[in-house]
């Protein structure tokens, strides 16, 4: 059946000390004797019915080949022995429960299998690290454990049964312990439809087997019925092998007659029924028709041991055998009841089909020992079953514990439901299982995948489910179409050949076990190993985390020959929260390199940086994947801000590796001296390192913002004083500004261009500045801490504090060298703070209703202290000639004001060099462009930023009272951009009203000009001038109208009735203007007032106050309230005559009605001025008609302030039916005692001032009434009245007659 030879390409071995052969033992007794020669005849006579699968080889052997293997194999002899090299497999993933490796030896026909397609199966032997590969045509045998990456592969070459049919079942093969004095294990191969038998005692022996006449393979057969087929072998050594077919029957395999000789001896077994021959092998094999597997349990005695046998439906038989063909079948139980009553009282098992139950493999676990002499021990078994869905795509799997008692009972123990693998098998492939010694894990092989569990004994909840239980799936990557055609388990011990062998040590050509595992073939893979860390280590029980996923993704999924698949599968599910949690914890750690997955340190610094920074970029690049579900932006965030923390260290490292490359031997520096300072290690490995700067890249590098804001103290301690001292502390300076600006630079850049790599980009994300837009609740950008502002913005004035000493010509070379170093590093840190102020206030800005007040109130601080600073970090750049850096900046982050302030300075820098350059009669013509350039500029500003732009311009051009340039210059923006400017804030009134007329929008104009003068203006002059020309815009605007004379009568009353006003207060004005020509100043003529007119108040001081107050404004030129007006008008009093011709009181009666008061207001006036006009006069006097004529009464009354008053009031239309006005009598002008009336008088007063007010008013009522009392003023005041009225007929009669005199003239 065989020709074995090396494979095409494959390195040979070399079969030393394999010439000896042992000598056969003798049989014990004749009549085992006899037995065996009798069980080896049968087996011959039926193999020599066919012709010999064995001779297949010779035909197409030669001596030139056969020679030509021999050369080859002596050439590997020394290599049989040697020691395979540590480190020799490739981890594919670690975590701390198991290990996956590739093992370096890859046999041409696996990688032929896959690239070509071909269905093979396989097998591995762990006690001797040899592998089987079964193709239908061939058999293939190598030492997986060679560090080769060719290893020597045995080919055998197999008859095909049947058609050529992919499907057709595979032949059966399994690996026999070595002969003595052997290390070669051997062969035996079984074909599975003719159920004919070939083996070999040593695998390397057939190489040579064309060099020597005798021939080292046997052959047999297992007597097979129709249509039955061999399904499995067992290696049940040293009691032989046990074969299963498709009908159920069992058969037992020796390989050694009784001498010890090679030899096929097929025994059929039969059970417990008591019948014989054929009938009984049936009636045995119906109840297993379905075997599902066939388990070697312990050894018995010398050359005996158990054999367990289950099939599908759940019924387990229990074997002894021996290596003489004898067995006996002790115990058959039924146990699928009740495997599926424990099944079903699992909660994740609930409407699951469990009547669909399958038994798909099965270990022994262990032993128990009855205690009873002669009676069977108790075997406990660990077995998988599986609850295929309708669909036959998805399965339900799920381990359960049996003990299976000797007298045939059973306990049904833990049960454990498989979670994180749920895809359906084939019959062809069904799940393997395996429990490898020391028996704490538990490893179920799927076609695609392995699931590892551990940790099974642990104690239930009281809803039955599982308390955490170990369980991980470890599959492949489906684009690699990798399929695992064999696998076979390791267990400690299992190489213990002789115990003597060693894994890690060169004794033989194995290595010993260290952990229990499962060795894996995989087509499109490779040989893979996969060990649980069982041994030495405390066992891990505890579910595993998403944690150790991530970092299995992270430190091994981002290799592309990897073919394990990291990104999840849909069984596995884990919280978003665990997830967020695992990420940041896993950043963490590679940030601090505290992950037990990379190394502490690396010779080069820069190297283990930029490692950290790949991992970190890897976490990021699996979890937008989405494997184990999708991270918030928030913690997407937090993961690019480690990520730039690690890029900003490699920037520093950079900074100070340089300054070392530059000069090895200079002393430490800032960053030395500040790391030593403020950041000691606190690691005991770490340190012991006499290195404490590279002790903080190892382990500080998450407080790298602390270290920035602290660079400063690096130097702050050094003199500066001296010229040489303050050249050392600028060094020191640029030193400090390189580290910051570094690190800081390469964070925003390195944040921008990862935005899209972490999910940040968009609308919502990272701009191209480096910012969030939208960072509501998010962490704030470490970058912009508060303490970092305050060390950039001190970094900066002290740099620039610095560069000032520095101005003027030098011959010092390397003082020269580092001003120009500083003014770059001027403008970069104007830049840099900038930015991070701007960064820190706009993240604020947006924590309103989401963190603590406290960051609103400091971003509404760090804003204000931005705009109102950062003029003064640009504009210093145009002194250091960095006028277009200064330009930029400002521009960049849109400081309009800054903008402005260095045009219009380079403007007036440019214009006083004209002056110069005229006068020294030199070319100004570059000044002259200079100046067309800032205006060019200026005027692309307006195009660029708009009415951003266009405020801060028109502010400062008004503030530096710029008006002409204001009004004249930038003409094609002045309706877009200045109407607004001045039309938004009244304070411009007075300039925009001349903008509306030179637009020719006079109406506006008017409307502008009548509201400064009433509410703006204070001089009287300026706001009868305002009004005047308001007047005249009101009457252009009125004529483009077309009004009509009705129209423009109403319009113009506003502006009539505030000049008449004017009027007013300017003849009062003419009164006392000698007065304020002689008094040396304001209050001196204040005081000549008051004692001039002001002698009625006297004693009253609170009126004497108002008074005062009201003459001043008056005196001060300022426009009067009008309550103060009609204070003036009512309480001044010449010596020299009656005021106004007594005209005053009516004047402030016709004064109250131009000022459109509130009534209640105005009625306070009113009787307050009719009050004082009674009081003007001595009534005591004029009442008194004692010796009087009627002509002599009557003329005191005329001569009496109310009847001047009244007739003025009857005279001007004061009392017409349309006015507010009416003559009040004595008794209507009484105050009413009403402080409310006061308070609305003078809302601004303290209670002190309204009681002393009331007072003086009180007294005005007390004298009024006491000229009541002694006359009857009522009578007297309706009879001047009457006398009034009578008087302004006359005088209206008298103007009517001359004006009809007048007229008359005029026509003749």
């Amino acid at each position: 059946m065989f020709s074995p030879q090396p494979h095409s390409g494959d390195i040979p071995l070399n079969p030393a000390a394999r010439s000896r052969r042992p000598r056969p033992s003798r049989p014990t007794s004749r009549v085992q004797q006899r037995h065996e020669r009798s069980a080896s005849g049968l087996s011959v006579a039926g193999s020599t019915k066919e012709d010999s699968v064995i001779l297949l080889r010779q035909d197409s052997e030669s001596v030139t080949n056969a020679s030509a293997d021999v050369s080859l194999i002596r050439k590997q002899s020394t290599g049989l022995g040697g020691k395979e090299q540590d480190g020799s497999s490739t981890d594919l993933t670690k975590n701390e429960k198991y290990r996956v490796s590739k093992l370096p030896g890859l046999p041409k026909i696996l990688s032929e299998s896959a690239s070509n397609n071909i269905r093979v199966t396989a097998s591995t032997d762990s006690a001797h690290r040899y592998a089987l590969l079964l193709s239908h045509d061939c058999a293939y045998v190598w030492e997986y454990t060679v560090p080769h990456a060719l290893p020597l592969t045995f080919s055998f070459p197999l008859p095909r049964e049947g058609p050529a049919d992919a499907n057709a079942p595979f032949p059966l093969g399994a690996l026999v312990s070595p002969s003595a004095n052997s290390q070669e294990p051997g062969l035996v191969v079984i074909m599975p439809m003719t159920g004919r038998i070939a083996y070999w005692d040593a695998v390397g022996s057939a190489v040579s087997e064309g060099l020597f006449a005798k021939r080292r393979g046997v052959e047999g057969k297992v007597p097979t019925m129709s249509n039955e087929i061999i399904t499995s072998v067992c290696n049940a050594e040293p009691a032989g092998f046990i074969i299963s077919t498709s009908s159920g029957r069992l058969a037992h395999l020796a390989l050694r007659d009784a001498a010890g000789r090679p030899g096929v001896t097929v025994t059929i077994m039969r059970g417990t029924t008591g019948l014989g021959g054929l009938l009984g092998a049936l009636r045995a094999g119906s109840n297993r028709r379905d075997i599902a597997a066939v388990r070697s349990g312990k050894s018995l005695r010398m050359g005996e041991r158990e054999v367990l046998v289950c099939t599908e439906r759940g019924i387990f038989s229990r074997w002894h055998i021996n290596r003489s063909g004898n067995y006996a079948n002790t115990t058959d139980v039924d146990l699928r009841v009740q495997i599926q009553t424990a099944l079903s009282g699992e909660k994740a098992l609930q409407g699951k089909n469990i009547d669909g139950l399958h038994v798909i493999d099965f270990q022994v676990a262990s032993y128990v020992d009855s205690g009873i002499p002669g009676q069977e021990d108790a075997v406990r078994l660990l077995v998988l079953t599986g609850m295929m869905s309708t669909n036959n795509h998805s399965a339900t799997y799920a381990l359960v514990s049996l003990d299976v008692l000797a007298s045939g009972s059973s306990i049904v123990g833990s049960v454990h439901v498989i979670k994180s693998y749920a895809t359906g098998w084939e019959t062809s492939t069904s799940p393997k299982l395996y429990f490898p010694s020391p028996k704490k894990t538990v490893f179920v092989v799927f076609g695609k995948a392995v699931v590892v569990i551990s940790g099974l004994t642990r104690e239930r909840g009281m809803d039955g489910e599982d308390q955490g239980a170990f369980e991980d799936v470890i599959d492949f990557r489906s684009d690699l179409h990798i399929e695992i055609v064999g696998s076979g388990s390791e267990g400690v011990g299992d190489d213990l050949v002789g115990g003597e062998a060693s894994f890690t040590s060169d004794q033989g050509h194995i290595r010993r076990i260290k952990n229990p595992g499962v060795v894996l073939v995989a087509k499109g893979a490779g040989i893979l190993r996969v060990e649980a860390f069982d041994i030495g280590h405390a066992t891990v029980t505890a579910p595993v985390t998403v944690k150790s996923k991530l970092e299995q993704a992270v430190f091994f999924g981002t290799k592309r020959d990897n073919p394990l698949n990291f990104s999840g599968r849909r069984e596995v599910k884990f919280p978003v929260e665990e997830l967020e949690e695992a990420a940041l914890e896993v950043s963490r750690e590679i940030l601090c390199s505290r992950s037990p997955y990379m190394p502490t340190m690396l010779p080069s610094l820069g190297s283990h940086l930029e490692m950290r920074s790949t991992h970190l970029r890897n976490l990021m690049t699996h979890l937008k994947t989405g494997a184990f579900g999708r991270v918030s932006k928030g913690v997407r965030w937090r993961l690019l801000q480690d990520a730039e923390k690690c890029e900003a260290a490699g920037a520093l490292w950079d900074v100070r590796n340089e300054r070392l490359r530059e000069d090895p031997t200079e002393a430490d520096g800032v960053l030395e001296a500040v790391i030593a300072a403020e950041f000691p290690p606190d690691d005991t490995d770490v340190a012991a390192s006499n290195d404490p700067t590279r002790a903080w890249f190892q382990r500080g590098v998450q407080d790298i913002g602390r270290l920035l804001h602290s660079v400063k103290k690096g130097y702050a301690s050094l003199p500066n004083q001296g010229k040489q001292n303050r050249l050392a502390f600028a060094i020191a300076d640029c030193e400090a500004n390189d580290l910051v600006l570094g690190a800081l630079k390469k964070a925003w850049e390195f944040r921008a261009e990862s935005a899209t790599s972490y999910g940040l980009a968009g609308e919502n994300g990272v701009g191209k500045n480096g910012f969030l837009r939208v960072s509501k609740g998010y962490m704030a950008p470490w970058t912009s801490e508060t303490s970092l502002l305050e060390a950039l913005a001190q970094q900066y004035l002290v740099s620039e504090a610095i560069l000032r000493t520095f101005l003027g010509p030098s011959d010092d070379v390397k003082r020269n060298e580092v001003f120009q170093t500083m003014v770059l590093q001027l403008v970069l840190l104007a830049e840099t703070t900038c930015k991070a102020f701007l960064e820190r206030a706009t993240w604020g800005e947006q924590q309103i209703g989401v963190a603590g007040e406290e960051f609103v109130e400091e971003a509404k601080y760090v804003r204000e202290r931005y705009e109102a600073t950062r003029g003064e970090w640009i504009k210093p750049l145009v002194t250091y000639g960095e006028l277009d850096s200064a330009y930029r900046i400002a521009e960049d982050y849109e400081d309009f004001k800054t903008l402005v302030e260095i045009c219009y300075g380079e403007l007036k820098k440019n214009e006083i060099a004209i002056k110069e350059a005229t006068t020294k009669q030199e070319d100004s013509e570059p000044f002259t462009e200079e100046i067309e350039a800032i205006s060019d500029r200026l005027e692309s500003y307006f195009q660029r930023f708009g009415g951003d732009f266009a405020m801060p311009l028109y502010e400062y051009l008004v503030e530096n009272n710029m008006l002409y340039t204001l009004l004249g210059d930038f003409d094609g923006w002045r309706e877009r951009y200045l109407t607004p400017f001045l039309r938004k804030d009244p304070k411009y009134a007075k300039v925009s009203w001349i903008h509306d007329v030179g637009l020719g929008d006079y109406e506006t104009a008017a409307n502008t000009l009548l509201s400064v003068a009433a509410q703006k203006e204070g001089l009287l002059l300026n706001q009868q001038i305002q009004l005047s020309i308001g007047k005249l815009a009101k009457l252009a605007a009125l004529e483009n109208r077309g009004a009509t004379e009705d129209d423009v009568e109403e319009e113009l009353d506003q502006y009539d009735t505030k000049l008449e006003l004017i009027k007013i207060q300017q003849k009062l004005y003419a009164i006392v203007k000698d007065i304020t020509h002689s008094a040396i100043d304001v209050d001196a003529a204040v005081q000549l007032g008051t004692d001039e007119y002001g002698r009625k108040v006297r004693k009253s001081p609170a009126t004497k106050e108002v008074f005062r107050h009201a003459f001043r404004e008056l005196v001060s030129g300022k426009v009067l309230k009008v309550e103060d007006l009609v204070e003036l008008l009512t309480i001044m009093e010449p010596t020299d005559g009656p005021l106004m011709e007594g005209e005053s009181f009516g004047m402030a009666l016709n004064a109250l009605g131009l000022a459109g008061l509130p009534k209640a207001q105005r009625q306070f006036v009113e009787a307050t001025i009719w009050r004082r006009c009674y009081l003007r006069d001595d009534w005591t006097h004029i009442i008194s008609t004692r010796g009087r004529t009627d002509e002599d009464v009557t003329e005191l009354s005329r001569q009496t302030s109310v009847f001047t008053t009244l007739v003025y009031c009857y005279q001007n239309g004061l009392f017409e039916s349309r006015s507010p006005f009416q003559p009040l009598s004595p008794e209507a002008c009484l105050w009413s005692e009403n402080t409310d009336e006061i308070r609305a008088r003078f809302p601004g007063a303290t209670e002190e001032e309204l009681l002393a007010f009331a007072h003086d008013l009180s007294e005005e009522n007390r004298r009024l009434k006491r000229h009541m009392a002694k006359g009857d003023m009522q009578a007297w005041f309706h009879g001047m009245d009457a006398q009034a009225q009578e008087e302004t007929r006359r005088m209206n009669d008298e103007e009517d007659e001359e004006e009809d005199a007048d007229g008359d003239v005029t026509m003749e």
